[in-house]
């Protein structure tokens, strides 16, 4: 038995309460059977609560089921990565060990971000010299060094997400 997440079409694991990419509970998920049949859920439509087998009025607000469990549901289709998202995934982490931020976002072609993203490089190029009279000021420009990094590659990776639905 497979159980595939209507709230956005990925397939819940094995062994799981709820969809790792949305966090909907699987209860409310779809289930297909080993022959490949789908077997809609168990739940309300109206008031999106779990329902009893062999039902036919949802115990929680009264809405007839006949009709609620024979719509069929669309799954999102995940696309594999492309040589161009490989590099733009490439170009956010290797330079950014070494501060250089925003190339991901031009292979990606977005120019804004990544406008800011090199306004952010060469502002902690200028300030960073300057930090390093004390601990205190290292420990502070390597968290914001680590920061812009983290938040670049997620950028990156949200632009690839959103390029793929």
């Amino acid at each position: 038995m497979r159980y595939v997440c209507t709230g956005c079409g990925n397939e819940i694991p094995d062994g799981q309460d709820f969809c790792y990419v949305c966090g909907s509970w699987k209860k409310n998920a779809l289930s297909i059977n080993d022959e490949g049949d789908t077997l809609y859920a168990n739940t309300c439509t109206h008031c999106n609560k779990a329902i009893p087998a062999g039902s036919d009025y949802c115990p929680h607000c009264g809405e007839k089921l006949e009709d609620t469990n024979t719509v069929p549901i669309t799954f999102r289709r995940v696309r594999p990565f492309t040589n161009k998202d490989l590099m733009a995934i490439a170009l956010a982490i290797v330079p950014g060990f070494f501060n250089i931020f925003g190339l991901g976002q031009i292979v990606q072609r977005r120019w804004s971000r990544a406008f800011v993203f090199m306004a952010a490089t060469l502002l902690l190029l200028y300030v960073g010299p300057s930090f390093l009279t004390t601990a205190n000021h290292y420990t502070i420009l390597v968290i914001l060094q680590v920061s812009v990094f983290i938040f670049s590659i997620s950028d990156v990776l949200r632009g690839i997400n959103q390029r793929g639905m």
